[in-house]
């Protein structure tokens, strides 16, 4: 891989669950983020890979939480939101109950912290999926609208395989 140029994406961690829809990040503009930026909250806990045939460490990876982007970004934090959003029935199956048709009706929903459907609000920490202390790292507007799962890591000393 000679040549390579690994760029350095900023990375931090979630200072505050604001909403079921927004964080704080301890990053800001003193840190490079700028309004319309992606960042991919992580689950902390690393996941290491074994190579099955030789038992070598291949690396590993962490759980995408959510993709949130930054919407107003002060010089040491920057407020974030989810925006993703995905098509959901909510009324019918389209299928025929008594004689009567039961069509469908989609919406429109954006991606939550929770699942509660209510308004934006204030969430306790157990209702929430992202936590203070999450991890987070820069994405790019295409890895943000990808679904990812997964963001992986080479090989290091920064994580411990069986854990």
């Amino acid at each position: 891989m000679s040549g390579d140029v690994t760029e350095k994406r900023i990375s931090g961690k979630v200072a505050e669950v604001v909403s079921d829809r927004e964080v704080i990040l301890n990053r800001g503009s003193e840190h490079g983020v700028e309004p319309g930026m992606y960042f991919a909250i992580l689950n902390p806990d690393m996941v290491g890979i074994q190579d099955p045939e030789t038992g070598e460490d291949l690396g590993g990876f962490k759980v995408v939480k959510v993709v949130v982007r930054a919407v107003e970004v002060a010089q040491k934090l920057t407020l974030a939101r989810t925006f993703r959003t995905r098509t959901v029935n909510v009324g019918g199956t389209g299928t025929s109950i008594l004689g009567m048709m039961n069509p469908p009706k989609y919406e429109e929903q954006v991606e939550k912290l929770t699942l509660d459907a209510n308004a934006p609000r204030k969430i306790a920490p157990s209702e929430s999926i992202v936590h203070r202390n999450d991890p987070f790292e820069e994405s790019s507007r295409e890895e943000a609208q990808d679904s990812r799962t997964v963001t992986l890591w080479e090989a290091d000393e920064s994580y411990d395989v069986d854990s």
